[in-house]
């Protein structure tokens, strides 16, 4: 569905095309990771240390097998102390080591993203002001002021945050899925039949999720606007006493912001629900 209303002005809003999967998105998005170039080294990096944390998860189910095995006077893993008191100081000391990893992972991958956004926020404002003036005419100054600080904190999401759990959720899938074959073949069957069922739900989810929160950003631009309106206009607001008026308009659009954010949780809520029910 088109994306409607971005030009909050008097003037008709601008519908944008759904996002497709071709050469001019790709291109699109190569030009958004781009700025990730000047901190490569600490990326690749972050990246390292999010596969190795990844693989290092993927152990502890093995040390809760091998202390039951030993509880139980079985011995089914040469790899492993064959005492409880050492499985138990080797699973700390694995423990510590993700720790560890885990916070440079996070410290890095923040980093880079947060450098990351600054640069395009320094370039979507250079860009915004050299504009010419037919561009601001039809547009509010709250409404701007929003989609570079509202709608450029969800870039900062994907790139703290969605990125670093996408290839981590991949790691898991792909251990796990060699895990679970090297112990039953039939547990990996199992999994394989109910994957694409969650993959299409995700696919579905995903694509209405993503329509709630571009109406939750649309929303909280119309908020905003209204905030800068009354700022710029209070001498008005204070002269015909609109304060309560101005207050109730920019109430009931906060709401708005927020019911719509809750029907997006609800849907949220939902689909992990139906994946812990699957699986």
């Amino acid at each position: 569905m088109a994306r409607q209303k971005l030009n909050s002005g008097n003037a008709a809003g601008i519908e944008l095309p759904k996002a497709k999967l071709n050469r001019q998105t790709l291109n699109h998005v190569a030009k958004l990771l781009s700025y990730l170039k000047p901190y490569r080294s600490k990326f690749i990096a972050a990246l390292f240390f999010l596969l190795l944390s990844s693989l290092v998860g993927l152990a502890f189910p093995s040390f809760v097998g091998a202390l039951i095995d030993t509880a139980q006077g079985k011995r089914t893993n040469d790899f492993l102390p064959a005492t409880i008191p050492g499985i138990l100081l080797l699973a700390f000391v694995v423990l510590v080591f993700q720790a560890i990893v885990s916070f440079f992972r996070i410290l890095w991958f923040v980093g880079v993203g947060e450098r990351a956004l600054a640069d395009i926020r320094r370039d979507t404002y250079l860009k915004l002001i050299t504009l010419p003036m037919d561009f601001f005419s039809g547009r509010r100054v709250g409404e701007l002021n929003s989609r570079i600080s509202a709608d450029l904190s969800q870039v900062q999401d994907t790139l703290t945050t969605t990125i670093a759990e996408m290839i981590r959720q991949t790691v898991l899938l792909i251990g796990g899925i060699i895990f679970m074959s090297i112990i039953s073949k039939k547990l990996v069957l199992a999994l394989l039949i109910v994957l694409p069922v969650l993959i299409v739900a995700a696919v579905f989810f995903g694509r209405f999720i993503k329509k709630i929160s571009r109406q939750a950003q649309d929303k909280l631009a119309e908020s905003n606007t209204i905030v800068d309106e009354t700022l710029m206009g209070i001498a008005n607001v204070k002269a015909f006493v609109n304060e309560p008026f101005e207050a109730g308009r920019y109430s009931s659009a906060i709401r708005e912001v927020a019911n719509i954010a809750i029907k997006g949780a609800k849907f949220r809520g939902m689909f992990s629900s139906f994946i812990v029910l699957c699986l």
